[in-house]
């Protein structure tokens, strides 16, 4: 019996993260396996990095908040409409690559930082 797990990589890609230097370190998209963000973008926000919040739908999602993410592009307009963090307006943030649905992007007047949909991502 065949198993497949949606988070694991094909061997080549595998053996090309496991020789990277620390600091070269990629997270990537679980569908595509397009560079997403790296570890060193891990923030903070309201005292935590892992979030868990359920939307308007009730769909649960477990995030983890990033100040950058180059793989990650806005995929709607902005809205203030439910937002998890006061004082900001979110955008879907989609792969650059495959368009999958990786997370939001929240945005304050002062402030922008990525939500990104942890089951969505290949950490290192």
């Amino acid at each position: 019996m065949l198993v497949v797990c949606k988070q694991s990589v094909d061997l080549s890609t595998r053996k090309k993260t496991d020789t990277l230097p620390k600091e070269d370190e990629i997270i990537l998209c679980a569908f595509c396996n397009n560079p997403v963000t790296d570890p060193s973008k891990q923030i903070i926000v309201n005292n935590s990095f892992h979030h868990i919040f359920a939307n308007p739908h009730g769909y649960v999602f477990e995030i983890g908040c990033f100040s950058n993410a180059k793989g990650c592009i806005p995929g709607s307009i902005a809205s203030s409409e439910f937002s998890w963090f006061i004082g900001y307006s979110w955008k879907i943030g989609v792969c650059n690559y495959c368009s999958s649905h990786l997370g939001w992007i929240f945005s304050s007047k002062s402030n922008e930082f990525f939500g990104l949909i942890l089951e969505k991502l290949i950490f290192p």
